[in-house]
C-alpha cells in the first residue's frame, strides 16, 4: 500500500469537518472509501490518528501532532503544483474561536479588494495559539498574550465581555448585568481556549464552577441545558449565535484584548500587508 497526498487531504478534511460523513460529502467520495483511506493512513503510521464516536471524529494526541505535518505537506505540494510559480501561497490565519468577531468579514472583504491574487485561508483549530506554534497558521488571532519566545503580537482591539445564559434563566429578561449578578449561578468554563477565570470576581464572591469544557460547542450546550452560565467576549455572540442562549452585556467586566500574533521568522510576503489591512479596517469600523 502506498500512502499519498490524497490520504493527507482526507485526514485533514475529516478533522476540519469533525465527521467522516461530512468529509466524504466535501470530497465527493463514498463514506466507506473515506474510512478505508483513513484506516490505510493509520496502518502506515502505525498508530491511531482519530478518535471515532457516534458524535463524529476528533484527532488523538498523535493525530494533532501529525495534523501539523500533514497540513505543511499538503501546502508544500500545492505550492509546487501551481501553474503560476510566482503566485503567493495562501496566507493561513488561525484562531481557536470567533476569529476577529464582527470585523472578520470586513477584513476579508477589504483584503480581497486589495489583494485578489492572494487567498486568506481562515482555519479554526482547537489550540489557544490558533495553530501558530504547531505550524498550522502564519498569523493567529488570539485573546491572550503570546507566551513563547520568537513570537510578535499587535493589539487589534479591546473587546467587551458578555454573559451567556439559557433563554429560561431569570437573567435572560435583563438588558444587561453586572459581575455580582452572576455569582449566584454556577459557571461553565472553557478551560482550554477560553478567556474567563475566577479572577474576574473578588475573592470570596466567586461563583462555583459547574463544569469545564474544551470547545465552544460543549460550552454552549451546557449553558443551553441550564447547567450553568458563561462569560465570554462579545464576538462569541456574533460568530456563534444560538437559539437557546441569550447574551447580555456585562457593565463592569474588563474588556478582552484581541491580538494578531505571528512568528518573527515568518517570511510570508503577504503577512505585513494583512496586519495593516486588519488594523485599518478595525480603526474604520470603530469610528
Amino acid at each position: 500500500m502506498t500512502v499519498g497526498i490524497h490520504h493527507l487531504r482526507t485526514f485533514l478534511m475529516a478533522i476540519d469537518e469533525g465527521s467522516i460523513s461530512k468529509a466524504a460529502a466535501r470530497l465527493h467520495m463514498a463514506q466507506s472509501a473515506v474510512s478505508r483511506r483513513l484506516a490505510e493512513l493509520e496502518r502506515h503510521v502505525k498508530q491511531p490518528l482519530l478518535e471515532r464516536s457516534a458524535e463524529g471524529v476528533q484527532p488523538t494526541v498523535a493525530g494533532k501532532m501529525f495534523c501539523a505535518k500533514a497540513d505543511a505537506a499538503v501546502t508544500a505540494f500545492d505550492d509546487a503544483m501551481r501553474s503560476d510559480l510566482h503566485r503567493v501561497r495562501a496566507l493561513r490565519v488561525g484562531y481557536a474561536w470567533s476569529a476577529a468577531g464582527a470585523y472578520t468579514s470586513a477584513i476579508l472583504r477589504r483584503w480581497q479588494e486589495m489583494n485578489p491574487d492572494v487567498l486568506v485561508r481562515l482555519k479554526r483549530v482547537d489550540d489557544p495559539a490558533g495553530g501558530l506554534t504547531s505550524g498550522l497558521s502564519d498569523v493567529a488571532i488570539m485573546r491572550t498574550h503570546a507566551r513563547r519566545r520568537g513570537l510578535r503580537e499587535e493589539l487589534l482591539v479591546m473587546e467587551p465581555r458578555v454573559a451567556a445564559v439559557s433563554v429560561d434563566n431569570p437573567l435572560a429578561a435583563k438588558g444587561e448585568v453586572r459581575l455580582h449578578d452572576l455569582t449566584d449561578y454556577a459557571l461553565v468554563l472553557n478551560s482550554f481556549s477560553g478567556t474567563t477565570n475566577l479572577d474576574l470576581w473578588q475573592e470570596g464572591r466567586q461563583p462555583v464552577v459547574a463544569v469545564e469544557v474544551d470547545t465552544i460547542d460543549d460550552w454552549q450546550t451546557y449553558i443551553a441545558a441550564g447547567v450553568g452560565i458563561g462569560v465570554t467576549p462579545a464576538s462569541t455572540a456574533w460568530m456563534h449565535p444560538h437559539t437557546e442562549l441569550r447574551y447580555l452585556p456585562i457593565r463592569d467586566a474588563p474588556p478582552v484584548p484581541v491580538y494578531l500574533v505571528w512568528a518573527c521568522n515568518n517570511q510570508h510576503p503577504a503577512l505585513r500587508s494583512f496586519i495593516q489591512v486588519a488594523r485599518t479596517v478595525v480603526a474604520e469600523v470603530a469610528e
